[in-house]
């Protein structure tokens, strides 16, 4: 049980017999502030037991009184900054724009310049607030290296009621992808769940404790070393498509986070590897772009369908890739 007695002070009685550690006590309940921040506020002496500073690892017993201080955050200020935008549809309630690779989508802490959220403000001053100070706007997010479509709300209404359709996965997702080899089958699903690395807590995997996480993908076209898919998200987690696609042997090409690198083209024969070589001096990215987004119109029901034309760099490589295969490598 807990009560509120300032904006930023909570209190909790325990009524757990089992003596767990206060950091992990004060994470469980407190969802919204990382266990890392929560240790951090417990070392400063931030959190108290029984009227008493406390260490992290203090085992609790039945009937303590658990007092944390969460200060305040510093105010924050995204700066308007002029960038170029290409907006593919806009109406009273809502934006699409073909995000640009190379830019991250809203700011981390310390860093507020030069993210797409600035280009967004200077856009328009309508922006919902749900998302908090540093993701106005954002009903959804990419990839900084990943292209395509991204939808903005302009008002909490907008944004709550197609936040709902994300959430329940009424909104059709499909993304265009170059990857190494061909997949097999050429069309199918993949349903592994997906959570942090084990190996590497700054990525994503496989594993057995994951969300529930569903991809359907099809190959719309296969050229010597590289297919062009086109991946349609079920479920929408942290880097999907980049870890499904590693899990069954095909990277996005270019993604040097999930195995798309040169590594993947080393073993193959002398005209292979020159083509892949070619290939990867041509990208500076993973090649991912998020191609199309319908979904039923919340205020109109229409079904609004946008679509973002496939980016010059993936059109260069399909046309690296066309002419490799009419010379046969020569």
């Amino acid at each position: 049980m807990s009560n509120t007695q300032s904006p930023n002070e909570l209190v909790f009685k325990v009524d757990e017999t089992e003596g767990p550690r206060l950091d992990i006590y004060l994470s469980q309940k407190i969802d919204s502030i990382s266990r890392s921040k929560i240790h951090r506020l417990i070392q400063n002496g931030e959190a108290l037991v029984n009227s008493a500073v406390a260490k992290p690892s203090h085992r609790l017993k039945n009937d303590d009184v658990v007092t944390i201080h969460i200060p305040p955050p510093e105010p924050l200020e995204i700066v308007p900054e002029e960038m170029p935008l290409s907006i593919l549809y806009e109406d009273e309630h809502y934006f699409a724009l073909n995000k640009p690779s190379g830019i991250v989508v809203h700011p981390g802490a310390g860093n507020f310049e030069g993210t797409l959220v600035s280009g967004l403000v200077n856009y328009t001053n309508q922006l919902s607030s749900l998302g908090g100070v540093l993701r106005p706007g954002l009903v959804h997010r990419l990839d900084k290296n990943t292209t395509g479509v991204l939808i903005v709300a302009k008002n909490n209404e907008a944004h709550w009621k197609l936040g709902q359709q994300f959430a329940s996965r009424k909104v059709y997702k499909e993304y265009r992808a170059l990857v190494w080899g061909t997949p097999e089958p050429l069309q199918g699903i993949i349903e592994q769940p997906l959570g942090r690395s084990p190996a590497d807590r700054k990525k994503f995997a496989v594993v057995g404790t994951g969300k529930f996480s569903r991809s359907r993908y099809e190959v719309l076209d296969s050229y010597s070393l590289i297919s062009a898919v086109k991946v349609i998200l079920e479920t929408g987690r942290t880097h999907q498509i980049r870890v499904h696609l590693n899990y069954i042997g095909h990277p996005v090409v270019g993604d040097e986070v999930y195995g798309g690198k040169k590594r993947r083209f080393s073993m193959v024969e002398k005209r292979y590897y020159d083509l892949g070589k070619q290939v990867i001096a041509r990208v500076g990215r993973q090649m991912l772009h998020a191609y199309c987004l319908r979904f039923k119109h919340p205020f109109s029901s229409k079904e609004i369908q946008i679509i973002a034309p496939l980016p010059d760099d993936f059109i260069r490589i399909e046309e690296l890739l066309q002419n490799w295969d009419k010379s046969d490598g020569y």
